[in-house]
């Protein structure tokens, strides 16, 4: 018999893109979960043509060995934003829960807290959390980088700015609102996507609620292969500052050189020190402020 908590949602979607991870105990562990809900669900996974066709191949027979679940393998790989609109266009129901692959249920009731706050707003972020110990030697720059943002996690703090907290890594949303808005696929590649869409919320007037109902980012990149992404996400925010503006609070440095008119002088920066902040971020013992000044330094050069 249903709850009063689990009436509160009719259907639900579950929509998780895929690129070179395995998502198989994910698949599992949210269909079990569905089972419990007591409502219609899906579960679709859709992969942006990974290059590691055996964890395609994986994904695909433990997604097509579950009932309610669909997979979709794209033939051609079309990003991070086109994807999600993608898997929006396929799915059946009124509520689409958006889930990062690289992440793990870490909560029995992950599935009905969502359900349970579902009508309280037409957005529902539940946030997310990394190891407490850097999972191996590599991954220093990232897993620094997330660490320090720790305490930015919790659904106090993100309630503070909750259109600037926004992120895709794990939210829940009404389909007619995600259909309206949609992610923007001008975005190539990494980053700022998501940023984008929380300010057409705040827009648009779309009510957002941020809870405590993290899932945890497994996905923790090597070193360079994280600083690669960075340049890309970098640009990505700068071909879209008209849009984003003070969304990102790297375009809010940006902007402030460019009114003091010191964009030469990070772009000299850049120029004489690139080489030895790249050894500092890639070492055993990076430091964040030289990631922020790196960002800076590269969005100039821009």
């Amino acid at each position: 018999m249903q709850s009063n908590d689990q009436l509160l949602m009719e259907s639900l979607s579950i929509l998780i893109p895929v690129y070179n991870w395995d998502c198989t105990k994910l698949i599992k562990d949210l269909h079990f979960q569905g089972l419990v809900l007591g409502i219609p669900y899906e579960i679709i996974v859709a992969d942006d043509c990974s290059t590691a066709k055996d964890l395609l191949e994986k994904n695909r027979i433990v997604a097509e060995s579950h009932e309610n679940c669909r997979f979709f393998a794209l033939q051609h790989n079309i990003g991070r934003a086109a994807i999600r609109n993608f898997m929006a266009d396929q799915s059946r129901y009124e509520k689409l829960l958006f889930l990062d692959c690289d992440s793990a249920v870490k909560s029995k009731q992950f599935l009905k807290k969502y359900v349970v706050a579902a009508d309280k707003a037409s957005v529902v972020c539940g946030g997310l959390i990394h190891p407490d110990e850097m999972p191996q030697q590599g991954v220093e720059l990232r897993y620094l980088y997330e660490k320090s943002a720790a305490n930015e996690r919790s659904a106090g703090f993100r309630s503070k700015n909750p259109y600037l907290r926004f992120t895709s890594f794990s939210f829940l949303i009404e389909k007619s609102v995600f259909m309206a808005i949609r992610f923007d696929e001008s975005y190539i590649g990494y980053g700022y996507e998501d940023v984008q869409f929380g300010h057409e919320l705040e827009q648009n007037g779309i009510s957002i609620l941020h809870i405590d109902n993290p899932m945890a980012h497994l996905g923790l990149e090597a070193s360079d292969a994280y600083l690669a992404k960075t340049r890309q996400a970098v640009l990505n925010a700068f071909e879209h500052k008209k849009v984003i503006g003070d969304s990102s609070k790297l375009l809010t440095h940006y902007n402030k050189v460019l009114k003091w008119k010191m964009r030469w002088f990070f772009r000299i920066m850049w120029t004489f020190f690139q080489k030895s902040m790249e050894k500092n971020l890639l070492g055993p013992k990076p430091k964040l402020r030289v990631f922020s000044l790196y960002k800076l330094c590269y969005i100039c050069l821009l």
